[in-house]
């Protein structure tokens, strides 16, 4: 099994953040994010530590 968490909530209602810090506190633990962002611009990739887009 592999465990999944699905983080949700309005713009500015700090998932990034959330997310942020439970990627410095855990430096050891490799993270998979699907992200499903609306709007024309897409900012969250800019702000996530460590964002690796795979290509």
């Amino acid at each position: 099994m592999i465990p999944v968490t699905i983080i949700t909530g309005f713009l500015g209602s700090g998932k990034t953040t959330l997310l942020n810090k439970l990627i410095s506190e855990n430096p050891e633990v490799k993270f998979a994010v699907i992200e499903n962002e609306f709007g024309e611009i897409g900012i969250d990739n800019e702000l996530v530590e460590g964002v690796d887009d795979g290509i």
